[in-house]
C-alpha cells in the first residue's frame, strides 16, 4: 500500500503533465505505457501531481497504476543519489542511514529526522565535556541513548525489516543492535568523539573507541576498547573478539577487529534488508534492493 507524507506540495501546473495523468486510465496496453514513459519523464516533479490524481480517483486499477510509477520514479531517484553519496559524500554516514530508509519510506521527512537525531545530540553536548575520560564519555553516551531515551533490542528476535528502519527505530525506541549501533555511531561521530563501526561474524555491527592521541600519524589509530549495543553500551576489549572467533572456529583476521568503511556499512545494511524480505516472503523486494547495492 503506498502512503504518501506530502512530501512534493504541488507549486505549479503542467498542462501537459496533468494531460498525460488523466490517461493514466488508458485501456489499450501500448498506449497506456507510451503514457507511463511520458510520465517517468518528469521524473519527481510528476510526483505530486499523481498523488493528488490518486487521491481524486476511486478506481483501484488506476490507483494501482499510479502507485506502481511513483515507486518507480522515487527508486530511479534514490538509486542516483546512493550513486551521488557514493561517489562524492560517503564520509557522511548519517545520509547512509537516511538514504536506506528512503527505501521502505520514500516520503521521508528528512529534515524532521535529522531535528529529532539533533535534539539527542545536544542532549549529549551538554553532559560531555573535555575533562571527561573517554570510559566517562561512554558512560554519558550510554546514559542519554539507552536509559534517557530508552533505546533497546526487540523483545524477540523474529525477522522484521521495520527493526532496521532510522525513523521507526526514533518512533518506537526499539531496533536491532545493528542498527542501534549505527545511529550510536552517528550521534558519537557528531560530536568528534573518535567512535567508528566494526563488523563482526553473524552482521553484528559493535562500535571502536580509537585513540585520538596516536603518536605515530602514518599508522591506523588503535583501538582502545569496543562498545556492545546490544548489552547497554558495555565495554569489552580484543580478548572478547578473540574468544568469540574461536568459539566460531573462525580464524582471526585483522577485519573483524577493525572500524569498517561507511559504504560497507551500507552495503550491509541492504543486505541484512535483502535477508529479512526473503526469509518473509517478498524475494521481490530483495532484487530491488541488490539493484540499489550496486549503486554503492
Amino acid at each position: 500500500m503506498l502512503i504518501f507524507a506530502n512530501m512534493n506540495p504541488r507549486n505549479t501546473e503542467d498542462p501537459q503533465l496533468e494531460a498525460l495523468v488523466s490517461l493514466l486510465d488508458e485501456p489499450d496496453f501500448p498506449t497506456f505505457a507510451k503514457v507511463r514513459e511520458s510520465i517517468f519523464a518528469y521524473g519527481l516533479a510528476a510526483v505530486p501531481v499523481l498523488e493528488e490524481a490518486w487521491e481524486k480517483t476511486f478506481d483501484n486499477a488506476v490507483q494501482h497504476r499510479i502507485e506502481d510509477i511513483i515507486h518507480n520514479i522515487q527508486y530511479d531517484q534514490l538509486f542516483l543519489d546512493i550513486a551521488q553519496w557514493s561517489h562524492y559524500r560517503s564520509q557522511n554516514l548519517e545520509e547512509a542511514y537516511l538514504l536506506f530508509t528512503r527505501f521502505q519510506y520514500q516520503g521521508l521527512d528528512q529534515a524532521l529526522i535529522k531535528s529529532r537525531i539533533g535534539k539527542i545530540r545536544r542532549d549529549l553536548w551538554l553532559e560531555l565535556n573535555d575533562n571527561l575520560t573517554a570510559l566517562e564519555k561512554v558512560k554519558v553516551l550510554n546514559h542519554i541513548f539507552f536509559d534517557i531515551n530508552g533505546f533497546q533490542i526487540p523483545s524477540r528476535q523474529v525477522p522484521e525489516p521495520a527493526f532496521l528502519f532510522l525513523n521507526t527505530m526514533l518512533d518506537t525506541r526499539t531496533a536491532y543492535p545493528f542498527a542501534l549501533g549505527l545511529l550510536y555511531t552517528i550521534l558519537a561521530q557528531s560530536l568528534d568523539l573518535p567512535v567508528q563501526a566494526v563488523i563482526l561474524p553473524g552482521e553484528r555491527l559493535v562500535m571502536a573507541w580509537l585513540d585520538q592521541y596516536s603518536s605515530d600519524p602514518t599508522t591506523e589509530a588503535r583501538v582502545m576498547f569496543y562498545i556492545n549495543p546490544e548489552n547497554h553500551g558495555s565495554v569489552f576489549t580484543r580478548n572478547e573478539i578473540t574468544a568469540l572467533l574461536k568459539k566460531l572456529k573462525i580464524e582471526p583476521d585483522e577485519k573483524y577487529y577493525r572500524p569498517v568503511t561507511n559504504k560497507f556499512i551500507l552495503h550491509k545494511l541492504f543486505e541484512l534488508l535483502a535477508y529479512l524480505y526473503t526469509t518473509n516472503g517478498e524475494a521481490g523486494r530483495a532484487d530491488e534492493i541488490n539493484h540499489l547495492r550496486s549503486a554503492i
